[in-house]
């Protein structure tokens, strides 16, 4: 009945292949979807679609990391507990503390509504109001990193009512507002602090120090934009095992 309800409001106006995308998108969003998915004869049944428009649906599900598809088995809602691109993990800072043996504290220095900067804005592809908060992370009571948070306020904002001093915040949008948090582009580069940054770190000016930019994306929709300041020598005391893209290492050579 869920496929059905969506079949019958298939319209001319978007691709057939990009309706049953966003038909499994809200399937697994809403966690219909938690294991199975359905397969290209199924879809292409239920929306009366050839086989190879829902295999492009289903292509381009896999390609964004949403899906895993396993041939003479089917496709499956990927699991995943982190996220693994290029020189980055991201993972709760909670479990990096507890993996060298540390006791995290956090502090929110500020937590509230904004009307978003213009390259906020376009980032978060919003125009309504955003939650802004300002955290600082603790490690055995030295101050490690520094954030600056933009999150959508449709569905984020109930955030502000919870407890972010205790609970991670990608914790509480995958597990309590059942976000799935597919994709994210950010960038890493090496600074001294400025002044009034240096302070809170309890260090001088100029003090080395890791300046990341991190977008978070749930399937094709922003969710939140966050700029982290992380102690130079604790940005890169991790361990993890890295997702290879063998594509990236092989030449016409090899």
């Amino acid at each position: 009945m869920f496929i059905q309800s969506h079949a019958d409001r298939m319209t001319s106006k978007a691709p057939k292949y990009e309706t049953i995308k966003q038909f499994l998108i809200q399937g697994i969003s809403s966690r219909t979807f938690t294991d199975t998915i359905p397969s290209e004869n199924q879809l292409a049944e239920k929306f009366g679609v050839s086989r190879m428009t829902a295999r492009r649906a289903l292509d381009e599900l896999e390609r964004d990391g949403s899906v895993e598809r396993f041939p003479g088995k089917g496709t499956f809602v990927r699991k995943t507990q982190h996220y693994t691109r290029g020189f980055f993990r991201v993972r709760p800072f909670r479990k990096w503390a507890e993996d060298i043996n540390v006791t995290m504290t956090t502090r929110v220095l500020e937590a509230r509504l904004i009307d978003p900067p213009g390259d906020i804005s376009e980032k978060l592809q919003t125009k309504g109001q955003v939650v802004y908060l300002r955290i600082l992370n603790f490690f055995n009571d030295k101050p490690v990193r520094y954030s600056i948070r933009y999150l959508v306020s449709e569905p984020c904002a109930g955030i502000l009512w919870e407890n972010l001093e205790k609970e991670s915040i990608h914790d509480i949008l995958i597990n309590k507002y059942r976000l799935p948090l597919t994709k994210i582009s950010q960038s890493l580069t090496a600074i001294g602090l400025p002044s009034k940054l240096a302070r809170l770190f309890n260090a001088e000016p100029g003090y080395p120090a890791f300046y990341f930019q991190r977008l978070t994306f749930s399937f094709d929709n922003p969710i939140t934009y966050v700029e982290y300041y992380m102690r130079g020598e604790m940005a890169f005391d991790d361990t993890f095992s890295p997702q290879l893209d063998h594509a990236d290492f092989s030449s016409p050579m090899d």
